[in-house]
């Protein structure tokens, strides 16, 4: 009687010791941390087979338990990525047990603690109960255009902080400053700045952003309200339903998984451009910005580890307060529009995935704007069937070298989707006049190409190419619209218009685009990135190209 005891008292250490470092983080991992290409391609190998990153980002306590999972078969790993596991594990803070505040023993070893190659925080807080962490963010840049033929240099400062309590809430806040000196147009070309309403509206040096949110989970549920980067789409190098091409937005979301089902809901709040109206001469001008919104349900089916489907609704809805209707996420959104007399934008998605075998996985996706079936065998290029498709292929080992992933892509969108008829872009999928999903108008194609080479546990490498061809609405020398091919998404059609758009018809646009990064973590949390980018471009008979370089340092724990 006494030897089942001490079976159970050693089963119990074991897996108290082995959990310890799983203290509560319900918080999420941000969008664009290291760790979702690592997964990915983990998932493609066979080694991480129940990952999925259709949408993301997912929290760090799942993200643990993928790591987890990796950790018993990490055998099966080049050496490469074993060494870039173990930094992982640290990031995540699987393994924890050396890490160190900034301010340890400050001010003696206040730069010590800085530079030191281990997990640091300026501080860090963690009981049975409460975790909870501060760190600080701070990226110089140089940038150089040599088709605007002059640099720009950016510094961007802030801090960020985050954290979970009894594993059932989390939260998370950022902010930083940005300043520029240079050249405003090269400046720019970081998104961060094109986007920047303090940059571009009050012709100020500076940019900023914030985001944050607080997360509730129990069970199978998470809910969320907040402001962060979404990713929601099942392409390799393209998002089609939300990408990181429009500014962040604020939205409530929530989802639930049991066994091979899950659903996924968000209900955000869009911008449209500001309206300047005049008052009078006392009181001189006024503005205004209109409500636009975003709704987003997704119900995947998973049979197998092998094997996953989608279907999405997504509807743009504008000018009034927010609908009860859609933020009803068990509902069918394009019937409720309609007896909500047809006011909104509505579109259907499907998206699957299946791996082949280990190394090589294909995917596709369809987005359906309109689509009518009477006409669909008479004549495809109706201007009714309003549609973007997608489809690609990922390879990696053991069909690939070790350390490399291969990425291919094709997409379609055809003439007049993502347009409504609607005042100014209150129905268009945009935010702020950037695309929602792809970076691409309407009446257009892309083939895409990437390549990831992990050099060692520190040093990654990433090759990426676009061939993009879109059909441009045409237009006389004064900028007045002659004919109408679906090119514009601000330019609906009208009954003077074809009933027929044939793909990439108009004025032919050809854009080629190569990029080259590098990333060196040379410390923990320091980086150093160098980015060549080559545009070319080719448009009423006339041809450019631009050759852009970047570099900075990047301090982020």
């Amino acid at each position: 009687m006494i030897l089942p005891n001490i079976r159970r008292f050693l089963l119990f250490s074991f897996v108290a010791l082995f959990c310890a470092p799983l203290y509560p983080q319900i918080e999420n991992i941000p969008a664009d941390h290291i760790v979702y290409p690592f997964l990915k391609k983990m998932q493609v190998q066979g080694i991480l087979p129940k990952y999925d990153d259709i949408i993301i980002p997912i929290s760090r306590k799942e993200i643990k338990q993928y790591l987890l999972e990796i950790d018993s078969k990490k055998n099966k790993l080049s050496a490469a990525d074993q060494q870039f596991f173990e930094r992982i594990k640290v990031k995540i803070f699987l393994n924890d047990e050396n890490s160190i505040d900034a301010f340890d023993n400050f001010p003696s070893e206040f730069l010590n603690n800085v530079i030191t190659d281990k997990e640091k925080h300026l501080y860090r807080y963690k009981d049975s109960l409460l975790f909870f962490y501060t760190d600080p963010l701070f990226e110089s840049k140089i940038i150089y255009s040599d088709w605007i033929k002059s640099g720009a240099s950016l510094i961007n400062y802030g801090v960020k902080f985050g954290g979970s309590y009894n594993d059932w809430l989390g939260f998370f806040a950022e902010g930083s400053n940005g300043m520029v000196w240079g050249n405003r147009e090269t400046a720019k070309i970081d998104k961060r700045v094109k986007q920047s309403f303090t940059f571009n509206d009050t012709k100020l040096n500076f940019f900023d952003n914030t985001s944050g949110y607080i997360k509730l989970h129990h069970d199978i549920i998470d809910f969320q309200l907040g402001r962060e980067r979404i990713l929601w789409g099942r392409g390799y190098l393209n998002q089609m339903i939300l990408s990181n091409n429009p500014q962040l937005f604020d939205f409530v979301k929530f989802n639930l998984s049991y066994k091979t089902l899950r659903y996924d809901f968000l209900h955000a709040w869009l911008v449209q451009p500001k309206t300047i109206f005049f008052i009078d001469s006392l009181s001189g001008e006024g503005r205004n910005k209109s409500s636009k919104y975003l709704a987003i349900s997704r119900l995947a089916y998973s049979p197998s580890s092998d094997l996953s489907i989608g279907v999405s609704q997504t509807i743009i809805y504008a000018n009034r307060p927010f609908e009860a209707a859609y933020l009803n996420p068990f509902l069918f959104w394009e019937s409720a529009q309609r007896s909500l007399n047809d006011l909104d934008n509505s579109f259907l998605s499907i998206d699957g995935r299946y791996k082949i075998t280990n190394g090589l996985e294909v995917n596709s996706a369809i987005m359906i704007d309109d689509l009518h079936f009477s006409e669909m065998f008479k004549n495809w290029a109706t201007i009714h069937n309003r549609i973007a498709w997608q489809t690609g292929l990922m390879v990696t080992s053991p069909l690939s070298f070790d350390d490399m992933t291969f990425k291919f892509e094709y997409l379609q969108i055809r003439p007049y989707i993502f347009i409504h008829p609607g005042l100014g872009e209150s129905l268009t999928y945009t935010n702020n006049s950037y695309m929602l999903g792809y970076d691409l108008s309407p009446n257009s194609t892309r083939l895409s190409a990437g390549l990831e080479y992990r050099l060692s546990s520190r040093i990654n490498i990433n090759l990426r190419y676009d061939h993009s061809v879109h059909g441009n609405n045409i237009y006389d020398a004064n900028g007045n619209l002659v004919r109408n091919v679906g090119g514009n998404i601000y330019e609906n059609n009208d009954i003077n218009d074809s009933n027929v758009a044939y793909l990439l018809d108009g004025e032919r646009e050809t854009n080629d685009f190569f990029l080259f990064n590098l990333r060196y973590e040379f410390l923990y949390g320091f980086y150093l990135q160098a980015e060549y980018q080559f545009r070319s471009s080719s448009y009423l008979g006339k041809s450019s190209n631009e050759n852009i370089f970047w570099g900075s340092i990047l301090i982020d724990f």
